[in-house]
């Protein structure tokens, strides 16, 4: 048996066509082909193109690492040009988001296969592959539908735009390039009083009125403004667009690709969003696009802490009465050890606590997200740290302080910065229906506002559902650098105390820690109450013991007297 091996491969299109008896006859006269089967057959030669591999994420990638995790990273090849992107790998995420560019230049049909891999890194040890896809761009660049760069809705050539045209053909030679490669005639454009129309295969297009705006993300379009005087070559190249999509071109969009490992063969590794696009070498190219992943922007949240009024009365004190040692907590979502507390309001009696305190929190924040950015290892063997993205919630928790036993927690409540509920103006209209009536209290962004004040309520739901027990008069202000620098601030009422500018608190003279001021207790809760009680009692004691003393004494006294001793 003769050993086999691969020198190459085939790439064609086998058909079978009926030919009639005068193309038979026409074939023997003129010894040619049948001009209808064979026409408009691409060149033979090689062809210089640009390929531009936008990867935009990846999601579901099978973890390979010890915590059930992945460092990937990419790698792009065709033909012998490869690009790997090992310097730029993220931590620990099975749904990167990579918004990354790569450009190959190619020669085709040699350089036909484009494959794009993703890898996990690894410190130690050689980095494993999670999955691969492999694209004939060849195939995509010799399509009729304009595989090699979809078409947008609309014909954009502002170059700041981020909805400009992509591609290096215009509409309206988009359009005769189709007609071409279908044997069509080229694109006759008619204007009558109707408006412009097209003809094309034979059908006939009228240019509609209605112009789509931009894609959303769910795929509806956004109501369309009014549109300005347009001049007939733009006219042309509308109607050319509206043409293309309703002949089955290839629509701007984004592929979602299936990555595969050879050693789990038919098991998805997970799946790549990406799109291709591919010019002539030898043409003018347009400018690429940036889908750089969204940079965070820095803030400076401040909420300052005035008041709070009706909070549960937690313990007893010596005398009996009801009462609480109140502080307030804040902190936000993932950065509980960054917590702050104010300093604590001793003795309240009736719930109402006065502090004047600010706290101060940096926090990275994309808007277009409403996500907070943090970096924090997710395992104490991590070296490093993986970049997380959270909800902006501010928790805001009411203690009662103890001595001798753990702090016990009165209430709390969870503020969405981008949802903020609308707070009262008066401790009295403060209830829950801040929180459960929408309609009476509106949600509002802290980003937007920059600025909220009022009272809000913290609850405890721990058995279900939500019992009021407390009210907290607070203001959130939320900074950028820019505005921090120029309207300074320090935490709690350190230097610099301004913007505003906060006194301390006017707290009654039994707000202080009994453990640490014992002669204050005694003066302020004994003797202030019970002077007069405490006058008699010292005044009877000295009495009792003045008649004991003479009873102790006159015997003998007496008996000196009487004898004479």
């Amino acid at each position: 048996k003769e050993s086999r091996h691969r020198v190459g491969f085939f790439k064609g299109s086998l058909k079978i066509y009926e030919i009639t008896e005068e193309m038979y006859k026409s074939v023997q006269v003129e010894k040619k082909p049948p001009k209808l089967l064979f026409s408009n057959l691409p060149s033979n030669q090689s062809m210089d193109v640009l390929i531009r591999v936008y990867v935009a994420a990846a999601v579901g990638l099978t973890p390979l690492d010890f915590g059930g995790s992945v460092d990937p990273y990419l790698l792009v090849k065709c033909g012998k040009t490869t690009i790997s992107d090992k310097d730029k790998y993220l931590t620990k995420d099975v749904n990167p988001i990579f918004g990354r560019m790569f450009q190959i230049r190619a020669k085709l049909p040699r350089d036909s296969k484009l494959s794009i891999k993703v890898y996990d890194h690894d410190l130690i040890g050689a980095n494993d592959l999670i999955g691969s896809t492999t694209v004939d761009v060849e195939d995509r660049y010799m399509s009729w539908r304009r595989a090699s760069c979809g078409v947008s809705q609309q014909y954009i050539k502002t170059r700041t735009s981020k909805d400009r045209w992509r591609d290096n053909l215009k509409p309206v030679d988009l359009l005769k390039r189709m007609c071409l490669l279908k044997g069509w005639t080229s694109p006759q454009f008619r204007r009558d009083s109707n408006g412009l129309k097209v003809i094309v295969g034979g059908e006939t297009y009228q240019l509609e009125k209605k112009k789509l705006g931009p894609m959303k993300l769910n795929g509806t379009s956004e109501a369309a403004e009014p549109a300005p005087v347009k001049l007939p070559a733009s006219e042309r190249n509308e109607l050319a667009i509206q043409v293309l999509h309703q002949s089955g071109v290839t629509p701007e969009h984004i592929e979602t690709r299936t990555l595969y490992n050879d050693d789990c063969p038919g098991i998805p590794q997970g799946k790549l969003h990406m799109w291709i696009d591919l010019f002539p070498y030898n043409e003018s190219i347009p400018a690429p696009i940036a889908i750089n992943p969204r940079e965070p922007q820095k803030y400076i949240l401040r909420c300052i802490i005035y008041n709070t009024e009706d909070v549960i009365l937690d313990e007893t004190n010596i005398l009996g009465e009801s009462m609480s040692d109140i502080y307030v907590r804040t902190y936000l979502e993932g950065k509980k050890k960054d917590k702050q507390e104010t300093d604590t309001h001793y003795r309240s009696l009736t719930g109402e606590g006065n502090f004047n305190w600010r706290m101060v929190y940096p926090l990275d924040f994309i808007i277009q997200e409403n996500k907070m950015i943090q970096k924090k290892k997710g395992k104490f063997w991590h070296i490093e740290k993986t970049v997380m993205k959270v909800d902006p919630i501010l928790h805001l928790e009411v203690f009662d302080k103890d001595v001798l036993s753990r702090d016990d927690k009165l209430g709390w409540a969870q503020i969405d910065l981008t949802r903020i509920p609308a707070p009262t103006k008066t401790a009295k209209e403060c209830s829950l229906d801040v929180y459960e009536n929408e309609k009476a209290h509106p949600r509002m962004s802290l980003f937007e506002k920059k600025k909220i004040q009022g009272f809000w309520p913290v609850y405890d739901d721990s058995l279900g559902t939500r019992e009021l027990t407390g009210k907290v008069e607070m203001e959130l202000e939320i900074l950028t650098e820019e505005e921090v620098a120029e309207r300074p601030a320090g935490k709690a009422r350190d230097d610099p105390n301004s913007n505003p500018t906060l006194e301390p608190p006017n707290r009654p003279e039994t707000s202080f820690n009994w453990f640490t001021n014992p002669w204050k207790v005694f003066k302020i809760l004994i003797w202030g109450r019970f002077k007069w009680h405490i006058i008699i009692g010292l005044l009877i004691i000295l009495l009792v013991l003045f008649v004991v003393l003479m009873a102790y004494t006159a015997p003998e006294a007496i008996n000196n007297a009487i004898y004479g001793r």
